[in-house]
């Protein structure tokens, strides 16, 4: 997160034991300093945010156009995240990419976050309430140097102090494609590939390009239709394959020397297909004696249909690779594997929701290019065929057969008692340095650790979180261990190497929150959870909620949270956990007073109780401790 904030400190937690044998930590929650707008300065920093090509949001006139040329940039504040719906002014603050046309990292950035001084302001568009437009030729308006090529323009939405923003439908940041040539497919319909239609359907097709050219419109390579000499095709496509066909769909300009083309696939839709999940199958990854098998399976209430598309399939949609339905859940068993071998896959939810699995141990994201091979040796390639224009689309969750488990050295670790802890908390990058925040350094201090007094140490969240940057508290797959800081088996030799020295180890663990792309978040999202949301509340309970809300009244987050809370102490030897922002663990609804939500509440004590119970069931001496 941002680095201003830095948590390179020692805090003592004064302890007490109280009747239900919980150890509750008391001290000031210096953690919320972390989300003060200040974040937003660098933006071309920002690596919590998601990207979206160009949606309902935003809208250019003309729509296609080159980085010389004036361009007229029309946003919409009821669509997307709606925050700035309402608004007496409207920023935009922008900037631009030029690494790749798929890139996100913005550079050059013109605003300035929170002042009402002129730099962005965009002007309300005639006749219309909620629509505001700036014109701007992007030579010009960027601070780039001259020669630059740009591929998109990336943008956000505020008011005049900051204190609203407008983003798009996953609260990320906007993106235009800027043109490259004359002769360019700029493809307005269908916005988005693959296609679902029934059979006998309609899919229309509108494109444009920059200049005069030919536009042909193939399907499985046979041409279907065509227009000469023109800057705009339109045509609208009768489906007539047989329910489960995949169809390709080219649209191709050319003006004799240079051509593009977009691909499209179309499949036709097929009814589900309703099947018991095989005795033993468990959501998440289930590994069997046969290192060729796993069977995959998905927790998704309220929805219709998951397509499953890997590194095994090619990352092609197939209706043979189209998940059984059991109820609220979807399965499949994947073949033909070869062991210990990595394998990428991706869930596409309801024919537009792309999500990874929610409980794999390791995930995959295009930042993971950032991460030096002294952290995470040999770590597998961002997988290309699931690259998405959206970054809250592409992360891959792994399966790997006949992994080599951890040989663990101390199987005997006996836990310090309560009363006598003295924790030592610290966050990995800063506690060791952007250079060295890896695991194996970590075991190196640990003398100098033990040698102040220290017999337990907390480490601030290591699950997975956005970026490769966090102070942790905005995990998005709460079984996988984020790779900034090594791997899983670096992780548990750590906890190994600690419990060696008598030292035990405790986790910061995130409960109340989740961040974008959690996949139960992203199932069920209209710019926030919805109301149908079976895991988060639409909006949140109490004051000091950060990110997504989770409802702990539910029972499918009961049942979620126990989950996880078993993996982690059973799977690392974890020794308790340190739940954070504990007082959020409520469903009574005091959203704006603080003094209400700091009163007691029988229904928090009820919720918190239940999760220690479940806890102490499988691990009867884990310490349990909240930040209240």
């Amino acid at each position: 997160m941002d680095a201003a904030h830095d948590c390179n400190r020692l805090r003592i937690f004064t302890l007490k034991t109280v009747p239900n044998s919980t150890i509750t930590a008391i001290f000031v929650p210096i953690r919320n300093l972390l989300f003060e707008p200040m974040r937003k300065y660098f933006l071309a920093f920002l690596l919590l945010s998601v990207s979206f090509v160009l949606l309902a949001q935003v809208t250019t006139d003309p729509v296609c156009f080159k980085q010389d040329q004036q361009v007229k940039i029309i946003y919409d504040a009821t669509q997307g995240t709606s925050g700035l719906a309402g608004a007496s002014k409207v920023y935009m603050h922008s900037g631009v990419v030029t690494d790749s046309p798929t890139g996100t990292e913005w550079k050059y950035v013109v605003g300035n976050w929170g002042k009402d001084d002129g730099v962005g302001l965009m002007t309300k568009v005639a006749g219309e309430t909620d629509k505001w437009e700036i014109t701007l030729t992007p030579d010009n308006y960027y601070p780039a140097p001259g020669g630059t090529t740009i591929y998109r323009l990336a943008m956000v939405f505020r008011n005049a102090d900051g204190s609203k923003e407008g983003k798009n439908d996953v609260n990320g940041d906007i993106y235009v494609d800027v043109a490259q040539t004359d002769v360019q497919v700029i493809l307005l319909e269908p916005k988005q590939s693959p296609v679902f239609v029934d059979q006998g359907g309609q899919v229309p097709f509108l494109a444009e390009s920059c200049g005069s050219a030919d536009f042909t419109l193939l399907i499985d390579g046979v041409v279907e239709a065509s227009a000469t000499a023109t800057t705009q095709f339109s045509y609208t496509y009768t489906v007539t394959e047989a329910p489960g066909s995949l169809v390709v769909a080219t649209v191709r300009v050319t003006d004799g020397v240079v051509t593009d083309e977009k691909l499209i696939d179309i499949l036709v839709r097929t009814p589900p297909l309703a099947e018991p999940r095989p005795t033993g199958i468990v959501d998440g990854i289930n590994y069997g004696a046969d290192p060729t098998k796993v069977t995959l399976s998905v927790w998704a209430p309220l929805k219709s249909s998951v397509f499953l598309l890997g590194d095994f399939n090619d990352w092609t949609l197939s209706p043979a690779y189209k998940m059984k339905k059991d109820g609220e859940h979807f399965w499949l068993e994947v073949t033909s594997l070869t062991e210990n071998v990595e394998y990428g896959y991706q869930y596409l939810v309801d024919e537009t929701i792309w999500i990874a699995d929610p409980y794999t141990d390791k995930i995959l994201d295009p930042d993971d290019k950032w991460i030096p091979a002294s952290t995470y040796p040999n770590l597998k390639p961002y997988p290309e065929g699931a690259l998405h224009e959206s970054y809250a689309d592409n992360r891959v969750a792994i399966i790997q057969t006949a992994q080599v488990p951890y040989d663990w050295q101390v199987t005997n670790f006996q836990k310090p008692e309560k009363e006598d802890l003295v924790i030592y908390e610290l966050l990995v990058r800063d506690y060791l340095g952007e250079q060295h925040m890896n695991y194996q350094s970590l075991i190196d201090t640990l003398g100098y650790i033990q040698d102040m007094g220290i017999n337990a140490i907390e480490l601030m969240p290591i699950m997975e979180f956005a970026g490769n940057d966090s102070w942790g508290y905005n995990p998005t797959f709460m079984f996988a261990v984020d790779k900034a800081y090594g791997t899983k088996n670096d992780l548990k030799a750590f906890i190994d190497a600690a419990h060696g020295r008598g030292m035990a180890v405790l986790l910061d663990m995130v409960m109340n929150q989740n961040d974008m792309p959690s996949p139960y978040v992203k199932m069920y999202f209209d710019g926030k959870p919805t109301d149908e949301n079976p895991w988060f509340n639409r909006d949140a309970t109490h004051p000091f909620n950060v990110f997504y809300d989770i409802n702990h009244e539910s029972t499918y987050t009961q049942t979620w949270l126990d989950s996880i809370n078993h993996y982690w102490l059973t799977e690392f030897k974890f020794d308790g956990f340190r739940f954070d922002l504990a007082k959020g663990f409520t469903q009574t609804n005091n959203p704006n007073n603080v003094a209400a939500w700091s009163a007691k509440d029988d229904s928090r004590i009820a919720l918190l109780e239940r999760m220690a119970d479940k806890i102490w069931v499988h691990t009867p001496d884990a310490y349990v401790m909240l930040e209240h």
